[in-house]
């Protein structure tokens, strides 16, 4: 007879401890939620016998004393050490047993994340290596946003941005709540605010609350005012008024917009800081605008709150000055500088739009967003735009260091909740990477290669699956010469979801695009190599189309790859109604095609090229 732990401990009259592989002991009571996000991760992942010990949490280990087996598990120890930096953490992993020490709950939240990153998986068991290393962020300020003000986004879709928010040790989420389109927050005092189609209720948001604190996640609410108010002022003109000047300078609309940030207060009680808009605002005179948002920041300062607005109307001066408390975001770099921000004694977050803005242009799908490996490596410092037409966006503004710059904001702007993940997930971690670690010497192949390995960690945790490259049917591409080349732009091929790849995926959709940035102002040259050299006469190319829009570009051939010849260009009108243009020119040999453009013109921003497909052929 073979005798098992389980048996003999039965034999003896012995209580079995544990059969657990792995111990989670928080000796906090704080710290519980950090201890369950840990189990829950690891569970996901394929680890089993995970234990939460919330037992015994001060004093000796539960479950020790005469007839109890001790435990055979090992062991991760959370612990607190007001010591250490804010959101610091300091590892110990040492024959089996992890000890975290951390500054806060935010610091342990970040180690449980680099301990999930870390883990070595076996057969539903998870060790460490050896080792002892300490961390803490070098900005504070490492945020994601998501626009619920233009598309609906459902409690489930926010939870996975949380999860991607966490695993990349980021901590703050903006909730864009209110916009022209859709009013997302359930207010009790003003019920017909809230847009029928939005789809969350008060208690939506307070177990989001939750589910984000206890990820080291803090939820910042907008309510976006005087600006884009349409929906606030229509549905309640007998409290907003009915134009935004009213907004601005009614007592009984600042009674009402007191009440919305008042409501979002007793849901988001952890956020320092609270955002209210105050960007693009039409019909009200700037000195009224400034006065506005500082009788909003002191309300919000009587609370505890810090208030972040958008780069909006001029600073002022005087009384009439915006007040230096007000935490700016700085975005477009026309209205306000962001070296004149800074000059004038305010604290500011970098959310340029190149590299954070990613955007999913309102109604109709149309993208912006910059390459990750331009995220990775993003300057701080740096305030650009992706408009040819701003003087940013061929003479970025510097500041001479980043004294005053707490961190970045990576807006998602008006998108479709299927888009978020796959556009952003690549684009967050490398900035939240950049934030936290801003003089690391990795090179961003070697990140990006962690990166793609460990997404499908976050995948099973979170719970969801970004989409593979879609790819025609071979049979279907019988003719198609180009069908399956490889795709090599001289720029941008680090395009996360919408990458260079798609060009010749047998798939013409308007929205199957690479969209190669930047093609200004020298060419994006993109170059397509074909399986195998072939005879071609006829090259199509397709093209996001709307309207006027037309891609300005030359079309070259190659038989070796570095003698081209040209075969074809576009100027205005070429493609008439058609989503595409069609190059004709004697036969040839080629091994590659190569199209040197300049951009979508005609569309936003045409420093973007947006073609979908090129196809070739043996007439």
């Amino acid at each position: 007879m073979t005798l098992t732990l389980p048996t003999l401990v039965a034999a003896l009259g012995l209580a079995l401890q544990d059969v657990a592989t792995l111990r989670v002991h928080p000796l906090d009571d704080a710290l519980l939620p950090q201890a369950q996000v840990l189990a829950h991760a690891l569970g996901r992942l394929g680890v089993e016998g995970v234990e939460v010990v919330e037992t015994g949490l001060e004093g000796e280990e539960p479950g020790e004393g005469e007839g109890v087996v001790p435990s055979r598990a090992a062991g991760v120890r959370l612990e607190l050490d007001a010591a250490l930096p804010a959101e610091g953490y300091r590892v110990l992993s040492e024959s089996g047993d992890i000890t975290v020490t951390a500054a806060d709950t935010a610091g342990a939240a970040h180690a449980v994340a680099d301990l999930v990153r870390r883990v070595i998986l076996g057969e539903g068991t998870a060790s460490w290596e050896d080792a002892r290393w300490e961390e803490r962020p070098d900005f504070p300020y490492r945020s994601f946003m998501v626009d619920m003000g233009r598309n609906p986004h459902s409690p489930a879709t926010l939870r996975h941005v949380v999860d991607m928010v966490w695993f990349h040790r980021g901590n703050y989420l903006q909730l864009h709540l209110t916009d022209d389109q859709l009013f997302s927050w359930p207010s009790a005092a003003y019920p017909e605010l809230q847009s029928p189609h939005a789809g969350w209720s008060l208690q939506d948001f307070q177990a989001l609350e939750a589910y984000s604190q206890a990820r080291g996640v803090t939820l910042v609410p907008e309510l976006e005012v005087p600006g884009h108010s349409s929906l606030l002022r229509s549905r309640r003109p007998d409290v907003f008024g009915t134009t935004t000047l009213e907004l601005a300078t009614s007592p009984q609309a600042l009674a009402g917009v007191q009440t919305l940030l008042a409501e979002m207060l007793g849901v988001f009680q952890a956020t320092p800081y609270v955002h209210i808009g105050a960007d693009e605002v039409g019909g009200v005179p700037q000195e009224d605008q400034r006065a506005f948002i500082n009788r909003l920041n002191a309300f919000l300062r009587d609370r505890g709150r810090t208030t972040v607005v958008w780069e909006g109307p001029g600073i002022g001066e005087g009384e009439n000055k915006v007040s230096e408390d007000v935490v700016q975001m700085a975005w477009e770099s026309r209205y306000v500088p962001m070296p004149a921000m800074v000059e004038a004694g305010y604290q500011v977050v970098n959310a340029a739009w190149d590299p954070f803005y990613v955007v999913d242009h309102y109604p109709r799908n149309n993208f912006t967003g910059v390459p990750v490996d331009e995220l990775y490596a993003v300057d701080l410092r740096r305030m650009k735009n992706v408009d040819p037409g701003l003087p940013s966006f061929h003479r970025p503004q510097l500041l001479e260091s980043t004294e005053g710059v707490l961190g970045f904001c990576m807006p998602y702007w008006e998108g479709r909740e299927q888009n978020l993940l796959p556009l952003c997930v690549a684009r967050y971690g490398a900035a939240a990477a950049r934030a936290w670690d801003y003089d690391s010497q990795i090179p961003y192949s070697e990140f990006a290669a962690r990166e793609a390995e460990l997404l499908p960690r976050l995948e099973a945790i979170s719970g969801f699956e970004l989409p593979e490259l879609p790819m025609a049917a071979a049979e279907d591409e019988v003719g198609n010469l180009a069908f399956r080349a490889r795709v090599t732009p001289s720029r941008g091929q680090h395009q996360p979801h919408f990458v260079p790849q798609r060009l010749t995926n047998g798939i013409t959709d308007q929205f199957d695009l690479f969209l190669g940035y930047p093609a200004k102002p020298e060419p994006l040259v993109i170059d397509l190599e074909l399986r195998e050299v072939a005879e071609v006469s006829r090259v199509r190319v397709h093209e996001i189309s709307v309207g006027s829009s037309w891609e300005r570009y030359r079309l070259l051939a190659s038989s070796d790859g570095e003698h081209f010849v040209e075969v074809g260009s576009t100027s205005e009108g070429d493609r008439g109604d058609a989503h595409f243009v069609e190059h004709r020119f004697e036969r040839q040999l080629v091994r590659v095609l190569r199209i040197e453009t300049s951009g979508c013109e005609r569309f936003t921003f045409p420093s973007f090229s947006r073609l979908t497909e090129v196809e070739a052929f043996a007439d």
